[in-house]
């Protein structure tokens, strides 16, 4: 009896050993997809400073995050930061670099971005449950 006890248990612990060790690296998300979201960010920064468009940087926004989100769909609220956090540094660049000078609807129209970071960014993370869920038929 204590025999099948000790196997159980060297099994249950290598079992829970693997699992461990394959959820360590596949959370892992590289410095590469980080780069990626904040040049998406500077992207986006540089889309409001040229176009002068909410709409189309809010676009901008929403995809990149989304896309981000669905790549990497654990933790999607870093996303929203680091993609939305390039539009205002962008902003205050051309502010105070350049010498372009901004109304209060470009200034307050770069922080309201972060609406549709948020809509992206979590859309993306949901977006990426579902496919999981309906295609790749994964236990709950």
């Amino acid at each position: 009896m204590s025999s099948a006890l000790l196997h159980s248990d060297v099994l249950r612990s290598t079992v829970q050993t693997a699992s461990l060790l394959q959820r360590t690296s596949t959370s892992r998300t590289s410095f590469v997809v980080y780069a990626v979201a904040i040049l998406l960010g500077l992207f986006s920064g540089w889309v409001n400073q040229t176009v002068d468009d909410a709409l189309l940087t809010a676009l901008c926004v929403l995809a990149s995050t989304m896309m981000l989100g669905v790549w990497k769909s654990r933790q999607p609220w870093r996303w929203v930061l680091l993609v939305w956090v390039g539009v205002p540094i962008v902003l205050a660049y051309y502010h105070f670099i350049v010498k372009w000078p901004h109304d209060r609807g470009q200034v307050y129209g770069a922080f309201i971005q972060l609406l549709a970071a948020s809509a992206g960014g979590f859309g993306g993370h949901f977006m990426r449950q579902m496919i999981n869920h309906v295609f790749l038929k994964q236990e709950d």
